[in-house]
């Protein structure tokens, strides 16, 4: 391409383009030198300012300490002059402070930064601190040296001298040290950017200002022999292709004469390529000029492409005919056409195996006695098997094929199969699609006849979801009765337990009314009479109550208020309680838990577990053991373990610990055998978990598992849809095409509503009732018939119409109870009433047979 006159070579393009790109350069540059003088001036100022503030901040240290002193030496003996100088440091300490507060730009003081401000203004900061501290040393003014008062506000200011304020000095004085080190570290930073934005301006003005020059020069020599180069070398992979390639290739001029053919089209056709070379495609390669794609591309100069095609395949004298794929692409010249082709009859074979694996399975899908629906990775449904359209109804011509599950679970709500009251279904539709999407368990579902369906969902490689549903109504029953003869059981156990504790609280009140009464009242043996009695009621009482505590978690009346628990405040509470337990058995108590841990918990069940497990570890571990408490954290939860250096359990007996009444130890250890049941409970109400180690002989570790306040999980998100919300009257369905067509002659209404479901689990396959065999040969030119199902009356008239066709329906014949099958004018036989599962076996064959 050379340059026209107005337009400039490409020497002085080039050379116009170096100048604006130096100019902009050199004004980079300049830039550059001016942030740098800027950043250094700054950093002069800011180095200026930051030394006189921790000049004064030391001073003002100095300053408190020399105040301390002389309080001090005033303690020991009042002096004026010392009264003097402490009145003189305390002004000028005042007067420091309010400076590096406030700033004083003519001593380049600045005023005190947001972020020191924040936390010197604080109510206990170090401005309080120093500001409580100057207020005591003005204070000396009005006191009487040697009084009371004036004693006491010198020790006040000797304590604050080496404390508080030294603290807060000390601190104000990092603080100013630290700001000037991180303004001293940007500024540092900001001449390294510069210096390297400097490094980086000049790379780039060595790499796209001079090289690009010499890479043009040298890019035009080389052009021409490149360009030689290039085509010699694409004529030579062109020819590579076209030799080497799988796919056969061959080229026809405008009157269908083969121009060209590769090595292994030639191969394909069962020809050399100077056997082929000059003939015409017809019939060489297709027998049939009617409808040839080479024919209509060279004619029309359109893309044809074909997916099934029949070519011929010479053997010796003859032709056969084998399949192939191809395409015809017409040349841009518009002198002929290209046509690349590959042998397609291994693939077809695969397919026809795979669709007789497919049948096999839909039969094994029909056998089961479960519905069964398969949703595609859209999530729509792409297979069911007659269970199915037993358990759902859906009208249309395909059924529930190609509806999203959430049109379908919605619509089969809205038919009145579930037992969902109307305020409730959109929620528990919400509960049952978050299921759905999850799709790694069983959802039991409660019908509104009665029944109980177990909706099991499962994944499937290609991203769908396998869903079974099954008819769980008597395993439903039977888990609904025990549940209820548990409450019952449990509601007998709270009145009873409320009916035996009345009388007990009397019997406990006159216990200690006797034991309290005036010395002398009761004999010694009668004394302990009473405190066996009342040691013996206790102990009932508290079993009493944790048999309550227990029935009412069973029957679900317990109330579980979840809250932010700091669990160090909550464990040292619950040591207090157990401690006399502890030290009367010689048990060292040790708690390892941090401070700022949380949980998200029912305080007051939180405190009752943890006080459980401490007494437990106490009870049953050895005479002058540990219990030890720690708390780790898992994933998202807190665990809290309560070690102990007891007995242990034993292997046999790990089954047995957390349930109801149940004893691992010696029987002597005073203990209900509920505890740990209630406990366990409880941590589940709190959404926890509980459980154990041990170690015969060593000891055991009791845990519990609750969420960590700061990762409470949100929550999820809504399932996502690509469409909008459908309407409730109506559930959308994908359109599928028309497919294949099974007319039924004459049949009643139940018998061609069965006929319907039947083909709802067939591919693209749909039902066309007529009354009479004349109106089923009139739709034979409308639609593609796979079968037509009429009685053997009928099937003469039928079989006469459609002798003429090429491709003839199957004639199947619907015999009455007790028919014998010997009419010869049907293909099938079928007795009625239909057989759903024998009758889709059959029309899934004449399916894959057609």
């Amino acid at each position: 391409m050379h340059p026209s006159k107005n337009q400039p070579g490409p020497g002085l393009f080039i050379v116009d383009r170096l100048l604006k790109r130096s100019g902009w350069i050199f004004i980079l540059l300049a830039l550059l030198a001016g942030c740098a003088y800027y950043l250094l001036a700054s950093q002069t100022n800011d180095e200026r300012a930051s030394a006189a503030e921790i000049n004064l901040a030391g001073r003002r240290r100095m300053l408190s300490q020399r105040i301390g002193l002389l309080a001090s030496q005033l303690q020991l003996k009042p002096s004026p002059a010392d009264m003097a100088d402490l009145a003189d440091s305390t002004w000028e300490m005042a007067d420091i402070h309010r400076t590096l507060l406030e700033g004083t730009p003519d001593r380049r003081i600045r005023p005190l930064p947001d972020n020191l401000r924040a936390v010197s203004l604080a109510p206990d900061g170090p401005h309080a601190q120093i500001e409580r501290f100057l207020k005591l040393a003005n204070s000396l003014n009005a006191q009487a040296p040697g009084s009371e008062t004036y004693g006491t506000t010198l020790e006040q200011i000797v304590r604050l001298s080496r404390g508080e304020v030294l603290t807060a000095t000390d601190s104000q004085v990092d603080a100013y040290q630290r700001l000037s080190e991180a303004k001293s570290d940007a500024l540092h930073w900001q001449l390294w950017l510069v210096f390297i934005a400097g490094l980086a301006l000049l790379a780039y003005s060595a790499l796209r200002v001079l090289r690009p020059l010499i890479m043009q020069v040298r890019g035009a020599l080389a052009e021409l022999e490149s360009s030689e180069a290039a085509l010699r070398h694409a004529m030579a992979e062109n020819r590579l292709i076209l030799d080497t390639t799988d796919d056969g290739m061959f080229g026809v001029d405008q009157a269908g004469r083969i121009r060209f053919i590769n090595p292994a089209a030639a191969q394909l056709l069962g020809v050399t390529t100077d056997q082929i070379a000059g003939q015409a495609h017809h019939p060489g390669i297709l027998a049939s000029r009617e409808g040839c794609p080479i024919c209509a591309c060279l004619e029309q100069g359109q893309r044809q492409k074909v997916e099934v095609g029949r070519f011929c395949r010479r053997q010796g004298d003859e032709h056969q005919e084998f399949a192939v794929e191809y395409s015809v692409v017409p040349r841009p010249d518009g002198l002929g056409a290209f046509i690349s082709f590959r042998d397609i009859s291994a693939r077809q074979a695969i397919e026809e195996r795979v669709q007789r694996l497919r049948l096999r399975l839909v039969d094994a899908i029909e056998a089961m006695d479960d519905a069964f629906a398969l949703f595609d990775a859209d999530d729509r449904i792409s297979l069911y098997n007659l269970r199915f359209t037993e358990f759902f109804t859906f009208s249309g011509e395909h059924g529930a094929l190609g509806m999203r599950f959430t049109d379908f679970i919605r619509g089969v709500a809205q038919q009145g199969l579930y037992a969902k009251p109307p305020e409730n279904l959109e929620a528990w539709l919400d509960e049952r699609l978050s299921a759905h999407q999850q799709a790694c368990g069983s959802t039991e579902i409660a019908c509104a006849d009665g029944r109980w369906l177990r909706a099991t969902e499962r994944r499937t490689r290609e991203g769908g979801t396998v869903v079974i549903w099954s008819d769980v109504t008597h395993l439903k029953r039977a888990l609904i009765t025990a549940d209820q003869a548990s409450r019952a059981k449990s509601e007998f156990l709270s009145r009873m337990s409320h009916e035996l504790r009345t009388p007990l609280n009397a019997i406990l009140g006159f216990t200690q009314v006797l034991l309290r009464s005036e010395p002398g009242h009761l004999e010694a043996k009668q004394r302990e009479y009473v405190d066996h009695i009342e040691q013996g009621g206790r102990h009932l009482l508290s079993l009493i109550n944790e048999v309550l505590d227990l029935s009412a978690i069973e029957a679900g009346k317990l109330v579980i208020d979840i809250d932010d628990v700091k669990l160090a405040r909550l464990i040292d509470e619950c040591l207090s309680l157990v401690s006399p337990l502890a030290a009367g058995r010689g048990i060292r108590m040790q708690q390892e838990v941090a401070p700022e841990l949380t949980v998200r918990a029912d305080r007051k069940r939180l405190k009752q577990v943890v006080i459980n497990l401490l007494s437990n570890a106490i009870k049953y571990n050895r005479p002058d053991g540990e219990v030890r408490i720690t708390c780790n954290r898992a994933e998202d939860r807190l665990r809290l373990g309560v070690h102990d250096t007891g007995a242990g359990i034993a292997p046999e007996q790990v089954d047995r610990v957390f349930r109801p009444f149940e004893r691992m130890a010696d029987e002597k250890i005073e203990g209900t055998g509920i505890g740990l049941a209630i406990t366990r409970r409880l941590v589940e109400l709190m959404n926890g978990r509980i459980g154990f180690t041990s170690q015969p002989g060593e000891g055991s570790c009791f845990w519990i598992e609750l969420p960590s306040s700061d990762t409470t999980p949100g929550a999820l998100p809504p399932p996502a849809s690509d469409d909008a919300a459908p309407s409730p009257d109506t559930l959308p369905v994908v359109a599928l095409p028309l497919g294949k067509t099974l007319i039924a002659v004459g049949l009643d209404a139940q018998t061609a509503g069965m006929l319907e479901l039947i083909c709802r689990t067939l591919d693209n396959t749909r039902v066309l009732p007529v009354t009479d065999p004349a109106s089923a040969l009139n739709s034979l030119a409308k639609v593609d018939c796979l079968a037509i199902l009429a009685t053997p009356s009928q099937l003469p008239a039928l079989r006469e119409g459609t002798a003429t066709q090429q491709t003839r329906p199957a004639l199947v014949a619907l015999t009455e109870p007790g028919a014998t099958a010997d009419d010869t004018t049907a293909d099938f036989h079928h007795p009625l009433p239909i057989n759903p599962r024998q009758l889709a076996r059959l029309l899934r064959e004449l399916t894959h047979g057609h």
